[in-house]
C-alpha cells in the first residue's frame, strides 16, 4: 500500500514535467536540443556522477558493514572450539549495527550476558559477564579478542574505601566500584564460587 502511495505521488509530480517537455520539444525541436545541451554541460554530470556514487557508498556503509555479521547460536560451534562461553538458546538478543547483545531473562546466578562487537570485516571482540549469588554487586567479565586470539579476564567489587585522605590531606570520594585486571585462576575461582 505504501509503494502505491509513493508511485502515484511520483507519477502526479512528474507527469506535468514530462508533457510540458513534451510539447517544448514538439513547438521547437531544435531550440530544446540546445537548451537541453546547455543544461547538460561537464559540471553537471561530475556534479551527478559524484552524488550517485556517494549515495551509493552511503548505502552500502548501511547496509553492508559489518560484512560478517553471523556470530549467534549457530556460532557456538565455533566458540567451543576456541574456548569461548557458549549462548544459550532461550537467550534475548539487541542488535545494532557494530554491536550484538544477548542476555538471560531470568539470570540470577552465572553466565548471563554476553556483548559481541564487530569492526567492518568482522567480530573484534566477545565480553562474557558473570555473577554469584555468594558475592553480591560483584561481576567478572572474560574479554576474548578475535584479533590476537587472546583472552583478558576482569573482576569489579564494591568499594569499601568511600572516602580516602589525598596527600594535600583533602578528603577524596573514591568511586563506587573497583575494576581489576585479574589472572585466569582468580577469574575461575570467582564463577565456581
Amino acid at each position: 500500500m505504501d509503494n502505491l502511495i509513493f508511485y502515484s505521488l511520483g507519477l502526479l509530480i512528474f507527469l506535468p514535467i514530462i508533457i510540458g517537455y513534451y510539447f517544448d520539444y514538439k513547438n521547437n525541436p531544435k531550440e530544446f536540443k540546445l537548451s537541453f545541451k546547455y543544461l547538460w554541460n561537464k559540471r553537471t554530470s561530475k556534479a551527478l556522477l559524484f552524488l550517485i556514487i556517494y549515495f551509493s557508498l552511503v548505502k552500502v556503509y548501511e547496509y553492508g558493514i559489518p560484512l560478517n555479521k553471523n556470530n549467534g547460536i549457530e556460532f557456538n560451534s565455533t566458540r567451543e572450539k576456541l574456548g569461548i562461553p557458549l549462548i544459550g538458546k532461550n537467550w534475548k538478543t539487541n542488535e545494532s549495527r557494530f554491536k550484538t547483545l544477548w542476555w538471560k531473562v531470568d539470570s540470577t546466578d552465572g553466565h548471563f550476558k554476553k556483548i559481541i562487537e564487530y569492526g567492518i570485516l568482522d567480530a573484534k571482540t566477545e565480553i562474557d559477564f558473570y555473577k554469584t549469588k555468594n558475592q553480591k554487586e560483584t561481576f567478572a567479565w572474560s574479554v576474548y579478542n578475535y584479533e590476537n586470539n587472546s583472552f583478558e579476564y576482569y573482576l569489579e567489587k564494591p568499594n569499601e574505601k568511600i572516602f580516602s585522605v589525598s596527600e594535600k590531606g583533602n578528603l577524596k570520594h573514591e568511586n563506587p566500584t573497583i575494576e581489576t585486571k585479574v589472572n585466569k585462576a582468580e577469574f575461575e575461582k570467582y564463577i565456581t564460587e
